[in-house]
């Protein structure tokens, strides 16, 4: 089929109203929403891609959409793997992935959603952005890009991360604007390299600078989950250095610095008088050096670890494990697995991360601190996850 589909299936439509009636009015409630550049977007099937922070951009993409015609898409395979919300994401066209890991089938999956005519949404940075600032791409999305044949259109979502940034736990009043840019054209047959320059122009600003117009003028205790993101203590490097100790305040544990969190993510420095971006001091806290002479745990945090074996089968549940980061181990609950047998992780929404080997899937589920702080050290330590 070389055009939208007129004929939709009946589960599709029943699982479109039922995000009409719920989460995109929620949307239009929480925001002031508006697209420029509509005009960019004729029917017919294609790829929208662009940044993603907040986690109801696919919401908001589909509030100028009519019924018949919402995108379908991809998503992080956990919030397809039970419940009636699944179902309706399922029915409504959305297939789950596994980020980084190879993943064969989702691309004959997304070649159907093309055949049937659909718009087919894909953030390529793998996930929500943490600090709003772009993320590195999965090669495989640009390539299946390049190669599809279906138009690519980028859309700038300016003010997602302003709006909701991924470790808040409330949204904020902020005015979100859609920019649909023109399709990225590769008809020149671009190097990968080239490729991936063209589709990230369009996507490329730094989120946590917007026009005024687009900053929430208030937010609901601004600082909740910000030592998600700020899992260290600028001035000493300590781990969970960090202490939220108002609605709007954030303070270090040793009592010598201490910002007050402004409605749109940025931080006033109580001693200074200076506004930092949140994204410049977690720039400045992943570039500090790790402990050094550090003997015991980097990390340590408790949580529900779930382990499984290469089929899928859980075969170890610790509902109050600790989950331990050495230097060259990782101990969760009473297993120690060595850095160099981890092949793949990921961050699940905001709370929990996943690791995988040739023959365990573990799922760490914390119960308070950062799993960013976990995904950032591995990465550190142990360079070849996820290449």
């Amino acid at each position: 089929m070389s055009h939208l589909d007129k004929h939709p299936p009946l589960r599709r439509i029943v699982a479109e109203l039922a995000f009409r009636s719920t989460i995109i009015p929620f949307s239009k409630a929480c925001w002031d929403i508006e697209i420029e550049g509509a005009e960019e977007l004729p029917p017919g099937p294609c790829f929208i891609y662009g940044n993603h922070s907040n986690n109801y951009d696919p919401f908001i993409l589909n509030a100028f959409t009519q019924l018949g015609e919402s995108t379908a898409g991809v998503m992080t395979m956990e919030y397809l793997e039970s419940g009636p919300i699944a179902k309706l994401f399922q029915a409504a066209g959305i297939v789950g992935t596994r980020k980084r890991v190879p993943e064969p089938h989702l691309i004959r999956r997304i070649m159907r959603m093309l055949d049937a005519g659909r718009r087919v949404v894909i953030f390529p940075e793998g996930g929500r952005r943490w600090d709003g600032r772009p993320a590195p791409w999965i090669d495989s999305t640009a390539k299946l890009f390049m190669r599809a044949g279906a138009p690519v259109y980028p859309v700038e979502i300016i003010g997602s991360y302003v709006g909701w940034p991924r470790w808040a736990p409330w949204p904020r009043p902020a005015h979100i604007k859609l920019k649909v840019h023109p399709a990225v054209d590769f008809s020149d047959n671009p190097t990968l390299k080239t490729a991936l320059d063209r589709l990230k122009s369009p996507i490329s600003a730094d989120e946590n600078v917007v026009p005024e117009d687009i900053r929430p003028a208030w937010a609901w205790r601004p600082a909740s989950g910000i030592d998600r993101l700020l899992y260290r203590d600028p001035e000493s490097g300590l781990f969970g250095g960090l202490r939220v100790t108002a609605p709007s305040h954030l303070t270090n544990t040793g009592g010598t610095a201490s910002w007050r969190v402004l409605p749109d993510s940025r931080l006033l420095d109580q001693r200074t008088g200076a506004i930092v971006n949140s994204g410049d001091l977690y720039e400045q806290i992943t570039s500090m050096d790790l402990p050094g002479a550090l003997t015991g745990p980097l990390i340590s945090q408790r949580g529900r670890i779930t382990v499984r074996d290469a089929l899928g089968q859980q075969v170890a549940e610790f509902k109050r494990g600790m989950v331990d980061l050495f230097k060259d181990h990782l101990k969760a609950g009473d297993m120690t697995i060595p850095l160099e047998t981890i092949r793949y992780m990921g961050l699940e929404r905001s709370d929990y991360f996943w690791i995988m080997g040739k023959s365990l899937h573990v799922r760490v589920h914390l119960t308070s601190g950062s799993v960013l702080a976990y995904y950032d050290t591995l990465s550190r330590l142990a360079p070849h996850i996820n290449n």
